[in-house]
């Protein structure tokens, strides 16, 4: 893995002025303090609105902030993101607010953007950054350093998450963090804590945390608010916008002839 990252690539400032934004977009380069003010509260619905979602593969790159309203227009076209050469991505508080929709920062990923930068995040938005690969950030001192060509070292992105959401980060994701756990090439240890009460809730995710990814031994004695834990659940369900995103998701990751584990467990059967 590598402990230092260069993000090659044109810095692309969300503003809440729509001038600012399409001069960007037709090839102009702009400073953090010409882009201010910037948009707040992007919700996942203005990144990829609903009509985007029926693309599940890397078409949602032609669509990134398709539905971004700045001041009185809609300045980012179809196509725009992705041919502009921009590696990341700066907005202002509580980027990824709405519906908790993994195509938004698949959408990002497809269009090039490997670092989103805001002043703060929702929290589900961010998640769905971490296990997809696309770094966050909060630090707008990332703006200049990255445009100046500097490699930012790789705990500046992990710095303050708990352990597991740690190797996620530096695994580029869910799959490359899955993938080296199955070559024993990372362990996160369980959540250790003195005995305790513990609410309804913590007791099912205690009694369901995953020790290896290759045993079915489950359980923990306790857990605690701000754990990192994977949980095996009794019951999953998908449906028809979300499923072809999943299967994109795996077959990107893996290659078009992935297996699942258990195909009883998850309900599929890709061979008919």
């Amino acid at each position: 893995m590598k402990n230092a990252i260069r993000f090659d690539g044109r810095v692309l400032f969300l503003s809440a002025d729509p001038a600012v934004v399409e001069r960007q977009l037709s090839g102009e380069n702009v400073s953090l303090e010409v882009a201010q003010p910037l948009r707040d509260q992007i919700s996942t619905d203005e990144m990829t609105p609903a009509w985007t979602c029926f693309y599940y593969d890397e078409t949602l790159g032609r669509y990134p902030y398709i539905g971004l309203k700045c001041g009185d227009r809609f300045p980012v076209t179809p196509d725009s993101v992705k041919t502009g050469g921009f590696s990341v991505s700066v907005s202002g508080a509580r980027r990824g607010k709405g519906s908790s929709r993994e195509a938004s920062p698949y959408a990002e990923i497809c269009a090039g953007i490997r670092l989103v930068i805001a002043e703060s995040f929702e929290r589900i938005y961010q998640q769905n950054c971490h296990n997809l690969g696309l770094f966050t950030s909060t630090d707008f001192g990332l703006v200049e350093r990255v445009q100046a060509g500097e490699e930012i070292r790789m705990e500046e992105f992990t710095s303050g998450w708990d352990p597991l959401t740690q190797e996620i980060i530096r695994s580029g994701g869910l799959f490359g963090f899955n993938k080296r756990r199955a070559e024993n090439k990372v362990h996160v240890a369980l959540p250790v804590h003195p005995a305790g009460p513990m609410t309804y809730a913590e007791k099912l995710i205690a009694r369901s945390v995953v020790h290896d990814i290759k045993s079915d031994e489950r359980g923990v004695p306790r857990v605690r608010p701000g754990d990192g834990v994977f949980v095996r659940a009794d019951w999953r369900f998908s449906y028809d916008l979300f499923t072809p995103l999943s299967v994109a998701f795996l077959e990107k990751a893996l290659g078009e002839d992935y297996r699942i584990r258990d195909r009883r467990f998850y309900g599929i059967n890709r061979t008919g």
